[in-house]
C-alpha cells in the first residue's frame, strides 16, 4: 500500500486492517508513517521509501513476504503538481512523472514478479478522472495517469491466465490533504471544498473512505472476475460536460504577413 500514511492510502490501509488483511504501508514522510504505526495493530506494517525507487518496492514486498503470501498491492502515493504546459519545465515534468507514473509502474512491475511464483493476486491502481477528462493546469498530473490506466489494462490482459488481476479507481475530487492545499488561499476550506462540489451532480465531494470501500473490494475474490476496468468514483463528474473559465494565457505576439 503505497502512499499510506494519510488521504486516501490512510483510508484504504485502516479499511483493510479493519477486514483482518496485513498491511505493509509504504510512504516517504517517515514521521507520518511511524506515528501511524504508533497507533495501528501489529498487522501494519510501516516501510518508509520514495516510490519513484525500484528499491522501495523491493523492500515492501520482502516485507509482505516476510509475514505472509502478497496477495493485493495498492498503488496509491501521488502529488499534485500544477502547470500549463507553456510554463511546464523539464523538471516539472521529470519529478512529476516519476512520482505519478514511474512510481505506480515499478510497483506494478515488483508485484507481478512477486504475484507470478505464489499463483496470482490482485492489483489497484488508485489513478483519477483527469486521466480521461483534461483539467486546468494539469498537463503533467492528466497524462501520468492516462498513461497509469493503460499500463493498468497492460498488466491484465498480459497476466489474467496467471491469475493476476490489475484494475485502476479513477476518484473525482475527494476531501484530503492534497486537495487543501490545491484550494485558493483567499477562500476558507469550507468555501473551497463548496466550490469543488460544484463539479460533480451529487454536489458534494467525496470521502476517502468512499475510495477505500472500492479498493477493497477489488482487492477481495468478490471482484474475481473483474480485471482492465476503470472505477470511476466520482459523484458524477465525468458523466457530464463542465465549463471551466478559459486560463489566461500570455499575449499573442505579432506574426509578419
Amino acid at each position: 500500500m503505497t502512499g499510506a500514511a494519510m488521504g486516501i492510502g490512510l483510508a484504504i490501509t485502516e479499511r483493510l486492517l479493519a477486514d483482518g488483511v496485513v498491511v505493509v504501508g509504504v510512504d516517504r514522510n517517515g514521521p507520518a508513517l511511524a506515528g501511524l504505526a504508533s497507533r495501528l495493530a501489529s498487522s501494519f506494517v510501516p516501510v518508509p521509501g520514495d516510490v519513484a525507487e525500484p528499491g522501495t518496492h523491493t523492500a515492501a514486498a520482502d516485507a509482505a513476504e516476510a509475514v505472509g503470501v502478497l496477495s493485493g498491492w495498492v498503488n496509491n502515493a501521488g502529488i499534485d503538481t500544477l502547470a500549463y504546459a507553456h510554463q511546464a519545465t523539464p523538471e516539472h515534468i521529470e519529478s512529476g512523472l516519476r512520482v505519478l507514473l514511474i512510481g505506480p509502474m515499478l510497483g506494478c512491475c515488483e508485484a507481478v514478479r512477486r504475484m507470478l511464483g505464489t499463483g496470482g493476486g490482485a492489483i489497484v491502481n488508485v489513478a483519477s478522472i483527469e486521466g480521461i477528462a483534461s483539467f486546468p493546469r494539469h498537463y503533467v498530473y492528466g497524462a501520468a495517469k492516462a498513461g497509469l490506466l493503460s499500463a493498468t489494462k497492460s498488466v491484465a490482459v498480459d497476466y489474467a491466465l496467471a491469475g493476476i488481476r490489475a484494475n485502476a479507481v479513477l476518484p473525482g475530487c475527494i476531501e484530503t490533504p492534497m486537495t487543501y492545499s490545491t484550494l485558493p488561499p483567499e477562500l476558507t476550506r469550507e468555501e473551497g471544498l463548496a466550490r469543488e462540489a460544484k463539479l460533480a451532480p451529487m454536489g458534494r465531494v467525496g470521502q476517502p473512505e468512499e475510495i477505500a470501500d472500492i479498493v477493497a473490494f477489488l482487492l477481495s475474490e468478490k471482484s474475481s472476475y473483474i480485471t482492465g476496468a476503470e472505477v470511476v468514483v466520482d459523484g458524477g463528474a465525468t458523466a457530464r460536460c463542465y465549463g471551466y473559465p478559459p486560463p489566461e494565457l500570455p499575449p499573442r505576439v505579432a506574426t509578419r504577413a
